[in-house]
């Protein structure tokens, strides 16, 4: 008989089992930095921009020098010369004189914005503006992006692309983060075999070890598959000691049920150190997840039905992950949308109840703007469910059902 939780009780117990634990850090190259986490907050050790820049193709000039400009009655301006793209400005403008420049060149001292070349003629030597500019138009001044010792980026943001592209305005090419848990999976179960073989009779290929693989490289941890190891108490004890030392987290597919082959949660407690701290949540799919600690290492045990150890991944490894990483272990927000059930729904109660659904728009609906969720039916094993899904809803543990045109919130797959 297991045990349960909620699904809130049971992710505090993970993530007060590691509370004070001390996350890794490491330096690496800015070019493996997207999806990794500053360790510290990052300054800005000078002014970004270093110089005033212009914004547009056009001439610097002394905005009070073009007002009152007109189509019929122009600016003229002594045209001085160009600034050359990468080159200081050749000289300052005084009043009445202009300067070409092209965009993100080094504005001249004595200007203070730029005229568009698409409002000026040269004549000559000199330019006719017919269209006055304010103060600081069609430019920016040094250290309008980022002032010196300015901190950029704090600790436990999750880079960017385009913050990737900040560090290297900012000539930081090594950057202190946190270093990416290192996840030890094993799948277990008699009946497994690996992908590349056919099963015989009673077998199936194992899904878990790869699907589990997936999820932890997308959340941004370092998987290690061990295979597959027999429904044999002593043989999956004996692996667990070799990796303990050097695993962040332990996952081990099948054997969380409470048969006599089920023999993950004597195995954790077996293990020096703490045991286990809960077997079973009261959610659906993902009942019989077992967790407990080692020496504090973190160890999981996942139900073998692959539908159940990807939702028991997301609810509780996922977070502790993030926990890892120097995240917040829960995002402030998920993607998802809001939509109106397509059907009558039922759930048992007592559980939170975990619906995939197809998401469409009906024909009928002139205005495009309603959403229809529809559940995938089919038995909870099935990857289909997932496959076939969108995205997913919960029923809450107090609700028996919903019915067609509730309005629900989808989580994206």
């Amino acid at each position: 008989m297991l045990t349960v939780l909620t699904v809130n009780e049971a992710q505090n117990r993970v993530l007060s089992s590691v509370e004070g634990k001390t996350v890794r850090t490491e330096e690496i190259n800015i070019f493996d930095a997207p999806g990794r986490v500053p360790a510290v907050d990052i300054v800005s050790p000078g002014q970004v921009p270093s110089f005033p820049r212009s914004t547009m193709d056009g001439f610097a000039v002394r905005s009070s020098d073009t007002f009152g400009a007109s189509e019929d009655i122009p600016a003229l301006l002594l045209l001085k010369g160009e600034i050359l793209m990468g080159a200081s400005p050749p000289a300052g403008i005084e009043i009445g004189e202009a300067m070409g420049i092209s965009t993100g060149g080094m504005l001249p001292p004595g200007s203070d914005s730029v005229v568009m070349v698409e409002h000026c003629d040269i004549l000559g030597d000199q330019l006719a503006v017919y269209r006055s500019v304010a103060p600081l138009e069609n430019m920016i001044l040094a250290g309008d992006d980022f002032r010196e010792n300015e901190i950029v980026l704090r600790k436990g943001h999750s880079l960017r692309p385009q913050d990737v592209g900040i560090l290297a305005a900012l000539g930081l090419l090594r950057i202190k983060v946190f270093k990416r848990p290192r996840v030890v999976i094993i799948s277990t179960g008699d009946e497994l075999v690996s992908p590349e073989k056919n099963p015989g009779p009673g077998q199936i290929r194992d899904i878990n070890g790869y699907a589990l693989f997936a999820q932890v490289l997308e959340s941004g941890g370092q998987p290690e598959y061990l295979g597959i190891f027999p429904d044999s108490e002593d043989a999956l004890y004996s692996g667990l000691q070799e990796v303990l030392s050097n695993a962040d987290v332990i996952l081990i597919s099948g054997g969380t049920s409470v048969g006599r082959r089920d023999v993950t949660v004597r195995v954790i407690d077996r293990l020096p150190g703490e045991g286990v701290l809960f077997h079973g949540v009261s959610m659906s799919p993902g009942k019989p997840v077992i967790y407990g600690t080692s020496n504090g290492v973190p160890i999981f045990g996942l139900s073998g039905n692959p539908v159940s150890a990807m939702f028991s991944f997301l609810l509780f490894v996922k977070p502790l992950l993030r926990r890892f990483q120097g995240l917040s272990p829960f995002t402030s927000h998920q993607p998802g949308v809001d939509a109106l059930l397509g059907t009558n729904f039922s759930s048992p109660g007592g559980r939170e109840d975990y619906v995939r659904v197809v998401l469409s728009r009906n024909e009928d609906d002139k205005s495009g703007e309603k959403i229809w969720a529809r559940p995938v039916f089919g038995v909870s094993s099935l990857l289909q469910t997932m496959i076939k899904g969108d995205g997913y809803f919960i029923v809450p543990r107090n609700i028996e059902g919903l019915a067609e045109g509730s309005p629900v919130r989808v989580f994206l797959f």
